[in-house]
């Protein structure tokens, strides 16, 4: 697909996602403004979407078309990267999901998480990813994310 297919792409990507993402899209919208205005947050191109760096060593959260990380970029670069690849991979369940995304991604997503964290023998990518919607996050995400940032626009 030539760049022209791409920007078309992320245009609907952008429609879609304030539309039938809307419930999640457009709070998270404020709330990433509110972050990189008052909190310093550093915003990331990332494939259709942005994601936006605020506080200290913490995973990542996804609202619709936006997402926030901990500081990564500079200190774990490679770990940016997969974590920015994973929150855009919900953005794609997002597109799917629409209004149902809360309840059936975010909130289990958030619960799984928090257990990680409280549980330590469960902090690593195997088990994180063994549940179906943390697994296709971080596949599409991957694979999506590649394919948007391409340098070869034939493709």
């Amino acid at each position: 697909m030539k760049k022209f297919g791409k920007v078309c792409l992320g245009i609907l990507y952008w429609i879609w996602q304030l539309t039938w993402g809307g419930l999640m899209t457009i709070p998270g919208l404020l709330i990433t403004a509110f972050c990189i205005v008052f909190l310093k947050g550093k915003p990331h191109r990332n494939g259709f979407s942005y994601i936006v760096e605020i506080g200290g060593n913490w995973g990542g959260l996804e609202l619709g078309a936006v997402a926030l990380c901990g500081h990564y970029y500079i200190n774990d670069f490679e770990w940016f990267e997969h974590t920015r690849r994973h929150e855009f991979g919900h953005s794609i369940q997002q597109l799917i999901f629409g209004p149902l995304q809360l309840f059936i991604v975010t909130i289990p997503s958030a619960c799984r998480y928090w257990y990680a964290i409280f549980v330590p023998e469960y902090r690593d990518n195997d088990w994180y990813d063994s549940i179906w919607f943390e697994n296709t996050a971080t596949k599409w995400g991957t694979i999506w994310v590649d394919w948007i940032e391409s340098e070869n626009v034939d493709n």
